[in-house]
């Protein structure tokens, strides 16, 4: 009997041995799930219409004299456009010459995007169309001429300076963007040309600035509002979630669709890890740079993601040499071993697994990068291809089963001969993820939510970094508001780098990092954790369905074009709702 049991240890020992080897071996890697395989979305469909039904309109009335005319139309169109509203755009001197007959009464509301009122030889013919029932939204704060002297009083304004005052910061008096009354800042992400004025006690603002200058309020007239926004901030991509609740100001029920999807990207992930000591690293926990890694900020990543259902993408680095000419050296053995270890446990708290570099040289061709990041060029296309292939070849070493569908490139830099190195080295691909918004310089690679020509799917990031900063949160706020989507990414090294963190520490950081995604989990609990793969099947779903919405008595009916199950809306609205039928 002892004999036996002898025995059956042993053979215990043999099979523990045996699985640590094949560990090591990365031999049971060909059992790990390929949690991003290809998805195929089901057929859409669209409904029968009834003759009869009447949807909403917009009106979009600028000036091609005015730049900051032309960039607010802009910006008002795409927010129309992703959320799936029809509307027309009229230059003020085509009105002017007759070249547009439409009756003002077609239309939900009408947004004057210029300045000058002067230019509108009719304005008594959009008062009408107020007085009637219509609504129109200033969405650029007019100038002090003679047609704006003359209506002033209608939009609830008692005095007024002739000229313009920079009005700094902003306080969220209400709901205008959801969930953020009471979010205020006096920093200088937001500082804008406003009229110093004064409004008729009886008007509640719903957004002023940090010291209380009247930012945006409605005011009826007659049957029907003028809603007025005192600035010229709507010019700017990264607003489009106010001109959204603007448009829920106007539209008294608004309906509109969108994503409803949250998920964090860390790029360099896995990746080399320097060795050594971080002085401040080591102050705080008496650690060297792996071990802080492996013991501290990983396990606090884990932590956060468990605790508001989040899910990570990661972009892996194979090495930070700068070699942008072949061959290209295979990676050290250390840095195999964290892309097992750190990938694996990646993957099984339900993470994915994606492309950034070879190296970290932004895939673009001499003279392209216009910042100073120190990157060395790339000769041509071809050498590009083969260091994407080198990548792969080291991540499916790793992971023999595992298709990598999405890109981030290096810095959000990609040059059109990089980007078509990255497609031919990996016909898998399917998405690339840079950023949403463009730098000073205009050479980073900036993303309107679409599907290109070539079928690759564009999905962009809004904000990044671990603090938790006001123009964090306001890029947050107006994502969220505009496309029902929350897309962070950040860096394991941001921790190293004294610019990067501004000085603050993991333990600081790791709290405002917790306090950023605690909120978003909070505040917009109904946002769906996705990884970038699944998450870019519902982008398309987004993009691809148009909801036709039927306002009728107290009935709302949405006939939803190319639908696949299930497409999500914002509804805004200040009444109550009894029932509703799927």
């Amino acid at each position: 009997m002892f004999a036996k049991k002898i025995v059956i240890i042993i053979i215990a020992l043999i099979f523990l041995a045996s699985l640590f080897q094949a560990l090591r071996s990365f031999g049971i890697l060909k059992f790990v799930k390929n949690v991003n395989s290809k998805q195929e979305l089901e057929s859409a469909k669209s409904p029968d219409i009834p003759a009869g039904a009447t949807f909403e309109k917009y009106l979009i009335v600028f000036h091609d004299s005015e730049n900051n005319s032309v960039k607010t139309k802009k910006q008002v169109e795409a927010v129309l456009k992703y959320m799936k509203k029809d509307f027309d755009v009229i230059n003020i001197d085509e009105i002017e010459t007759g070249a547009y007959s439409s009756s003002l009464s077609a239309y939900d509301c009408i947004f004057f995007t210029f300045e000058r009122l002067d230019f509108l030889d009719e304005l008594d013919r959009y008062i009408e169309y107020v007085d009637s029932g219509g609504v129109i939204a200033f969405l650029i704060r007019p100038v002090a001429d003679k047609s704006f002297e003359s209506i002033k009083d209608l939009l609830g304004i008692t005095e007024s300076a002739d000229k313009m005052i920079s009005a700094k910061g902003i306080k969220m008096l209400s709901e205008v963007l959801i969930r953020t009354a009471g979010f205020k800042t006096n920093s200088d992400i937001i500082i804008i040309s406003s009229i110093n004025l004064k409004l008729d006690p009886s008007i509640k603002p719903f957004i002023t600035s940090y010291e209380g200058l009247p930012y945006l309020w409605e005011q009826s007239y007659g049957k029907g509002k003028f809603v007025v926004f005192n600035g010229t901030m709507l010019n700017e991509k990264n607003n489009r979630g106010l001109i959204a609740g603007i448009v829920g100001i106007a539209k008294e029920d608004l309906i509109y669709p969108v994503i409803n999807a949250k998920m964090i990207h860390i790029d360099d992930f896995p990746a080399p890890i320097p060795s050594g000591i971080n002085n401040q690293i080591y102050e705080e926990f008496s650690r060297d740079i792996p071990q802080f890694y492996r013991e501290v900020w990983w396990p606090e990543m884990v932590k956060i993601a468990k605790k508001f259902d989040i899910k990570y993408s990661s972009f892996v680095i194979e090495s930070y040499n700068n070699i942008t000419e072949p061959p290209f050296p295979e990676a050290r053995s250390e840095n195999i071993k964290n892309l097992l270890l750190y990938g694996k446990e990646l993957l099984g708290i339900e993470g994915e697994i994606g492309l950034h570099g070879y190296n970290h040289q932004s895939l673009a061709t001499q003279g392209y990068i216009k910042q100073n990041l120190g990157y060395k060029s790339w000769k041509n296309e071809n050498d590009m291809i083969l260091s994407v292939k080198e990548l792969m070849r080291f991540i499916n070493k790793v992971f023999p089963n595992y298709s990598l569908r999405a890109y981030v490139p290096p810095s959000n830099i990609l040059s059109p001969e990089g980007r078509k190195a990255v497609l031919k080295a990996n016909p898998d691909l399917k998405i690339i993820a840079s950023v949403y918004l463009s730098n000073k310089e205009n050479d980073t690679y900036s993303q309107e939510l679409s599907i290109n020509y070539d079928k690759v799917i564009e999905f962009p990031r809004f904000s990044a970094g671990y603090e938790k900063t006001d123009e964090n949160m306001w890029i947050i706020y107006n994502a969220v508001n505009m496309y029902g989507l929350f897309a962070h990414f950040v860096h394991p090294d941001d921790v190293l780098d004294v610019k990067r963190n501004n000085g603050k520490g993991w333990t600081q950081l790791s709290k405002e990092f917790s306090s950023m995604v605690g909120e978003i989990s909070q505040s917009y609990r109904w946002l769906r954790s996705f990884t970038i793969s699944p998450a870019s099947q519902e982008l398309v779903k987004y993009l691809e369905c148009k909801p036709l919405v039927d306002y009728e008595g107290n009935d709302i009916t949405i006939f939803t074009k190319n639908f696949r199950p299930d497409v999500y809306c914002i509804m805004r609205t200040s009444k109550n709702i009894i029932s509703a039928d799927k």
